[in-house]
Order: structure tokens, then sequence, then C-alpha cells
């Protein structure tokens, strides 16, 4: 999983330098703008490409991991059987429910992992359409075939989220499905402002995403919900609760 998190660093990085590294060059004099324009366009579309082939990659090692969960389970049990006939020491059913417990945490690493590359495949892909639209005024909401947008006054900061989390729990009675609290790994390679914001994995045409917009509509907070992105792809919808991330 390091290697796929690194992979991802290092392609992303790539995709930022180049403009940077096409400036030290400097353009052929008389060139179009639009030259630049369809290099950058070209980059994004490669860390796209390479970013769901990673993905793929994450995918299937937690299939690996999860049926590694299974046999150590199934040991485990064994285990547990021998020690109630006194055939092996106590320490020895204790190593074994070690690991199970260091398997299931290397599963929920695997998910959080690709919760957060579906959710930077998406803002990656979208923010074009994002900064295309027009502003929304103060209180205002706009919708379009993949975005929700709302302009909420009351503002957002993360010591809301508590607040936010206890009416999920009430109405749905489970937490709510954070993917992204704040300024995350991801979003500094990105370069996005992700620090007084919040992703929340919920597809938001879902009852528990309707009734957290809904919510939000309520209380003044300001989000974009992502509906999807890439065809035949994980679509990594979700809702950005706070203002859109601007570049740092």
């Amino acid at each position: 999983m390091e290697t796929c998190r690194r992979a991802i660093s290092l392609i992303l990085i790539a995709v930022l330098l180049a403009p940077v590294l096409s400036l030290g060059q400097g353009a052929p004099k008389g060139s179009p703008s639009s030259a630049t324009d369809s290099e950058l366009a070209r980059s994004r579309n490669d860390v796209i490409q390479k970013t769901m082939e990673t993905r793929a990659g994450a995918e299937t090692l937690l299939a690996l991991h999860e049926a590694e969960v299974k046999r150590i389970t199934a040991q485990y049990e064994r285990r547990r059987e021998l020690y109630h006939q006194g055939l092996i020491s106590r320490s020895e059913v204790i190593q074994a429910e070690l690991e199970v417990a260091q398997a299931r945490l290397r599963i929920e690493d695997d998910k959080r992992f690709l919760a957060e590359t579906a959710t930077a495949l998406t803002e990656l892909t979208m923010r074009d359409e994002l900064l295309r639209l027009p502003g929304v005024a103060l209180g205002g909401y706009s919708e379009t075939n993949t975005l929700l947008r709302f302009n909420g006054a009351a503002g957002f900061t993360l010591a809301e989220v508590d607040k936010i989390g206890r009416f999920f729990l009430q109405s749905f009675g489970r937490g709510l499905p954070i993917s992204a609290l704040g300024q995350t790994a991801t979003h500094e390679r990105m370069r996005f402002d992700h620090r007084n914001a919040v992703d929340v994995a919920l597809h938001p045409e879902s009852a528990e995403g309707q009734s957290v917009l809904n919510y939000l509509r309520e209380a003044g907070i300001p989000f974009v919900a992502f509906r999807g992105a890439i065809p035949g792809a994980a679509t990594g919808a979700h809702i950005h609760i706070g203002k859109p991330s601007p570049r740092l």
C-alpha cells in the first residue's frame, strides 16, 4: 500500500511541475497559448489514467488482504479449539488473535486509501468544470448534471463536524462516513487548500446524502456535492462540506 501511495505522489508531483518546467524551457516565439493548454490537458489525462491504474492495483491488494483475513481467522479458530483441548498454550491463541487484528487493520487502511484516491480523482477531473461555472450568490443554490453547489451564508469550520456527525448518527444509527477531514496528504500533493473542509463519502442522490444536503442547507453551511466524474470507474461521488478548495 505504501508503494501505491508513493506512485500516486510521484505522478501528481510530475503533473504539478509540468507547467513550471515548460516555463523554464521557454516557448517558441509566436506559439499559441492553446499549445500550453493542450499540454496541460494531456498531462492531467495522463495522471488520471495512471492514478486509475494504481487504484486498480490497490483494489487487487485489498482482495488479497481480505482473503488473508479469512485464512488467519480460520487459523485463530483452530488454535482456540486446540487450546480448549489443552494441546497448545494460551500465548499461541493470543498471537493468532493479534494477527487477525493486524490483518483487519490492513484492510481498513486499504479502504481509506481507496476512498481518498477516488475523491482525488473526482476533484482532479471536475475542477475545470467547477471553475467554469458562474458564481453563486450568497445563500444561492446551483445544480448541473454532475455538481450541486450551495453558497451558504453561515460559513463552515472543522469545529462543526461533530454537530453534523451527531445529526447523522441520530438519523441513521452509524457514524458519518468521512473520507477526508481537513488537509490531507492527497490535498497537499494536489496543492488544494482543504484545511476548512470535509469530504463525506455519500452519494448526493442517496437517501443519506439527501438528508445531509438538506441539513446543510437549513444550517446555511456551504457545500459542493459531486455526483461522479469517470465513467467505468469508481465515481468518487461525495459531499464536500465547506467552500470549494482553492489552490494553495
